[in-house]
């Protein structure tokens, strides 16, 4: 099977949300809904005092679409909406 790098883009409710809590969480849902190995986040700044979460994992591509990890991300408190942002194969 093919392996893909799936980068999750949430973003918080507010510019008061707590972007470390939705980090930690978001990094814990992507191993439990079976990333592989390490998980990686990367916070930037769009606006206005709003931040960004890019959450990316590695998982094997099966017929499981990766948006029901999506909506996992958004059950996490604080988040405002969460959607997959881009999808890469990975070589190797």
């Amino acid at each position: 099977m093919a392996n893909a790098i799936v980068t999750f883009k949430i973003m918080p409710e507010s510019p008061d949300s707590n972007i470390e809590n939705i980090s930690s969480k978001a990094q814990e849902t992507l191993v439990v809904e079976g990333a592989k190995g390490d998980t990686k986040v990367e916070v930037n700044e769009v606006a206005f005092g709003i931040k960004e979460v890019m959450v990316l994992g590695m998982f094997e591509v099966t017929d499981r679409s990766f948006d029901e990890i999506a909506e996992k991300l958004n059950e996490i408190e604080e988040v405002n909406s969460a959607n997959v942002y881009k999808m890469d194969l990975a070589m190797g």
